[in-house]
C-alpha cells in the first residue's frame, strides 16, 4: 500500500506504508546500499577515506560505549537489522550478548540467519509497531538503524486535521493525538509527518526500554561549512519523499523522536553519523569533492557517501540516572 491509495485519504492527508513492500516483495539489499552495507567487507572504497578503517558495527559500538556500559550487557533487541552486519559486528566487540532480531520481512530474517549461522541468537518475524511492552522490557538497548523511514509517513497534512477532529477517521486522530501529547510544533502546511517512527519512539519509551539507539535520514541535518560549497543537501524540516524500488522511504524529523524521548524523561544524545564514521579531509578527499566524484565510480561513491555521513542523523536515548 503507498500513497496513492484512497483508502488511506482520511480526508486532509493520507498515509504511505511499505509493509506489503517488506513482507512480500524485498528479496534483498542489493539495490539500496545502506551506510552499514557501504562498509562492508573490508576493503571498500568508503573506509579508505575515514579516519579508522573499520566496519559500521564496530564504529557504532565503540561511539554507543562512550554513552552506556555495553560490556556488560547480554539482553539487545535489533528491529529491521537488514543484512545482520551490524549485529555480527557486536557480537564480535562482546560474544557475551544474546540478541534477538525482530523483522517484518521474511526475507530479510533469512538473510539474518545466514549472516549470524553459528551464533546464539533468536528471531522474531513481527512489526515492531505490534510488539507489547512486556516484550520490549526484557531487553536492555533497542537498536533502530537506517529503517525508521520505512515506516508509515502520514503525508500532505493540513491545519484542517487539527481544526476538524471529530468524526474525521483514525489517521487524523492518530497524529493530533502525539501532536498534542507531546506539544509538537506545527508546520507550513501542507508536511507530512512520521507517524509510525513516532509511535515506535512513543511505545519504547512508554515501555521504560532503559536505551535506545535510532540512525537514519535526517531532515533537519547541517553540513560542515567546509563542504557547503560541494555537497548541494538542502534540509526545510519537512520530510522529504526518497523514490525507492517497489516502495518509498521518508527522511525523519528527529527533533519529534527527541520530543517523545524527553517527554519520558531520557537522556539524549543527537549527532551526524560522522560523528562517530569520521572522514579524513586529505587532499585526494577534496579533489573528490571538486569534481563531486565524476570521473570514477569509485569516486562517485565516495562523494555520495560523504554526504551519507551528514545527512544521517543517530539520536541515543536512555534513562536519567544511566550514565557512565
Amino acid at each position: 500500500m503507498d500513497e496513492r491509495d484512497p483508502s488511506t485519504s482520511g480526508g486532509t492527508c493520507r498515509l504511505s506504508t511499505t509493509e506489503a513492500y517488506h513482507r512480500q516483495e524485498i528479496d534483498g539489499l542489493g539495490w539500496e546500499l545502506t551506510v552499514c552495507n557501504s562498509l562492508h567487507p573490508a576493503g571498500t572504497p568508503m573506509r579508505r577515506v575515514l579516519e579508522k578503517d573499520a566496519s559500521y558495527g564496530h564504529l557504532l559500538y565503540d561511539h554507543l560505549s562512550r554513552f552506556m556500559p555495553l560490556m556488560d550487557m547480554t539482553s539487545i533487541l535489533e528491529i529491521g537489522a537488514g543484512y545482520g552486519y551490524l549485529m555480527k559486528d557486536f557480537l564480535e566487540r562482546n560474544p557475551g550478548l544474546r540478541p534477538c532480531l525482530m523483522d517484518i520481512s521474511p526475507a530479510l530474517l533469512g538473510k539474518q540467519r545466514e549472516t549470524l549461522a553459528g551464533h546464539d541468537v533468536s528471531y522474531v518475524l513481527q512489526d515492531a509497531l505490534e510488539a507489547d511492552a512486556a516484550t520490549l522490557q526484557r531487553f536492555e538497548l533497542v537498536i533502530l538503524n537506517e529503517n525508521l523511514g520505512d515506516f508509515p509517513t502520514a503525508v500532505d497534512v493540513d491545519h484542517r486535521v487539527f481544526e476538524d477532529r471529530e468524526g474525521s477517521g483514525d489517521l487524523p486522530w492518530r497524529i493530533c493525538r502525539l501532536f498534542d501529547t507531546y506539544n509538537l510544533e506545527i508546520s507550513q502546511t501542507p508536511f507530512n509527518v512520521n507517524l509510525g517512527a513516532l509511535e515506535m519512539v512513543e511505545k519504547l519509551c512508554s515501555s521504560e526500554v532503559p536505551r535506545i539507539f535510532i540512525g537514519e535520514h535526517s531532515c533537519e541535518a547541517a553540513l560542515p561549512p567546509a563542504l557547503k560549497p560541494y555537497i548541494p543537501l538542502a534540509f526545510d524540516g519537512n520530510p522529504r519523499r526518497i523514490r525507492l524500488k517497489g516502495h518509498d522511504e521518508y527522511t525523519i524529523k528527529f527533533s519529534h523522536l527527541r520530543r517523545i524521548a524527553e517527554y519520558y524523561g531520557y537522556r539524549t544524545v543527537r549527532g551526524p553519523f560522522a560523528d562517530y564514521i569520521v572522514p579524513n579531509i586529505t587532499e585526494e578527499l577534496k579533489a573528490i569533492f571538486a569534481t563531486r566524484g565524476l570521473y570514477c565510480d569509485s569516486e562517485e561513491m565516495i562523494y555520495h557517501f560523504i554526504g551519507d555521513l551528514y545527512e544521517y542523523e543517530y539520536l541515543v536515548m536512555m534513562k536519567e540516572g544511566d550514565r557512565r
